[in-house]
């Protein structure tokens, strides 16, 4: 979800505030999600690894389109395309 949430921002890799506000968003959404708070989802739930690429404007944008298609329908899957376009090759 955090990976998600700033690759559906719209020029996120626009500016620096643009990609501030796409990881406070992606921290609301998974908080919410959890029922925490985004402070403790950011610093315990959210792989750093996925806010310091977004802070580069770096997303999985270029994989949404194809997200879900791996596995079976209404099967979430925890290690597809945007992982890997994160994780490159090496897994999570």
């Amino acid at each position: 979800m955090a990976a998600v949430a700033p690759a559906v921002v719209q020029n996120v890799a626009r500016n620096d505030a643009a990609r501030r506000r796409a990881v406070a968003r992606a921290a609301r959404e998974v908080a919410g999600y959890l029922g925490n708070t985004p402070a403790v989802c950011r610093a315990s739930y959210v792989n750093p690894r996925v806010i310091g690429l977004c802070e580069e404007g770096i997303t999985v944008a270029a994989a949404l389109p194809r997200l879900g298609d791996e596995g079976p329908y209404g099967v979430p899957q925890r290690a597809g395309r945007p992982e890997v376009r994160l994780h490159g090759d090496h897994g999570p």
